[in-house]
Formats: structure tokens, C-alpha cells, sequence
């Protein structure tokens, strides 16, 4: 198969699988790239339950007409002082994949909600520098997620969204104690999302092929 035919049948593949988005709005059968910033906070039974912040990449894939995929890259930042009044600083790395439901697909504002589940690596320490693991047998932990959010879209390729989500993790040892009662987190989050693969750019491959 030479180049020319072999870009013909990828893009009717392409078109096939992308459906065009009623109301001239997006977020349905479109693949998209996201960078959020997000403030959380660790809710600890050793230590003070102070604010922190995190970032993250992501990617989500809709997979129907409410149905999508969602997975994400991040880390977090936690902070607090224990008992014996030291400041301590848990920063922990992030990789999570879930599946969400839109409500409102092809409208401008989408409310959405979305569970899923991951693995985080960890690294409690105190201000000195000194690590926490007193009695943990690993610095990572696998974790479930779930929450809601809200997309607004810009344009038919740009859209703010935000999301407030709770994790709980499979132990107590992100804040640098093995005992206690599970970890979990708080998290509001604030991103933008670039869609793309919508019919207008896949429209756009076609005519640049046939030229």
C-alpha cells in the first residue's frame, strides 16, 4: 500500500471512530492533553492537617457518548507538624487511571464524575532532612480515587476544568508512621485541557491529503 492510500484509510478510520459534537461544542470523542495545579491536604492521624499543593499532566479518551478514559501523572506536597513538634514534609508521586461519566457531553459547561485507582511512591521527612519510615515496609502504596469535576469549554479545542477528588491510600504510611488508620487525601484542582482529533481536524488531514 503506498503512502497516499494508506493516509486515505487512516483518516476515514479516524473519521469513523470521532462522531461530530452536537451544538458545535466538544468533549465527546475527542482525545485530550491537560495541566492542572491543585491545593490538598493530608488527612493524617499523626500529624497537623496542613495545606499543600501538587501538579499534574494528564490525558482523557472518550470512549462514548458519556463514557470516557482518564489517566494522569502528578505529585503532591504535604505538610504538618507530628507529636514531638517537627515539621514534616511528605512528597509523594502519583499515577492514576479512571473512568468518568459525563452528564453533559456536548454542551459548554460538562459536570462529570470519575473513580479509578493507582500507585503512589512516597517520601516522608522531617525539616531537618532526616527520612520517616518508622515501620514501613515499602515507600509506595497502591490507592483508590474518585470524585467530580466540571469542564467549560472555551472553544471547540480549549477547556478549564475543575475537580475535587478524595484518594485513600492502602496504609498509613505516606506522613512516615505505619500505624493509624489509612491515609487519605483532599484534593481541589484547577487545569486546562487541549483537545485533539475533532471533526474539524481530521476534516483539515483529509484535505491536506487529497491536495
Amino acid at each position: 500500500m503506498n503512502r497516499y492510500a494508506f493516509s486515505i484509510v487512516l483518516v476515514l478510520l479516524l473519521l469513523g471512530f470521532i462522531p461530530a459534537p452536537a451544538d458545535g461544542q466538544v468533549g465527546r470523542g475527542k482525545f485530550g492533553v491537560g495541566l492542572s495545579a491543585s491545593g490538598n491536604m493530608l488527612l493524617s492521624d499523626w500529624k497537623t492537617n496542613d495545606p499543600g499543593y501538587g501538579a499534574s499532566v494528564d490525558i482523557s479518551y472518550s470512549i462514548g457518548n458519556d463514557w470516557g478514559l482518564l489517566a494522569a501523572l502528578g505529585f503532591d506536597s504535604f505538610s504538618g507538624k507530628d507529636p514531638a513538634d517537627l515539621n514534616v514534609l511528605s512528597t509523594a508521586f502519583h499515577g492514576r487511571l479512571a473512568a468518568s461519566y459525563d452528564f453533559l457531553p456536548n454542551k459548554i459547561l460538562n459536570p462529570f464524575l470519575f473513580a479509578g485507582a493507582g500507585l503512589t511512591y512516597y517520601f516522608p521527612r522531617v525539616d531537618n532532612g532526616r527520612a520517616l519510615l518508622s515501620g514501613a515496609d515499602r515507600p509506595w502504596d497502591l490507592f483508590v480515587n474518585g470524585g467530580v469535576g466540571v469542564d467549560y469549554f472555551l472553544d471547540e479545542s480549549w477547556s478549564i476544568i475543575v475537580t475535587a477528588n478524595a484518594t485513600m491510600l492502602g496504609s498509613d504510611n505516606l506522613e512516615g508512621y505505619a500505624a493509624g488508620s489509612n491515609d487519605i487525601i483532599g484534593r481541589v484542582s484547577v487545569g486546562v485541557r487541549y483537545y485533539l482529533f475533532d471533526r474539524s481536524t481530521v476534516q483539515r488531514i483529509v484535505d491536506a491529503v487529497q491536495k
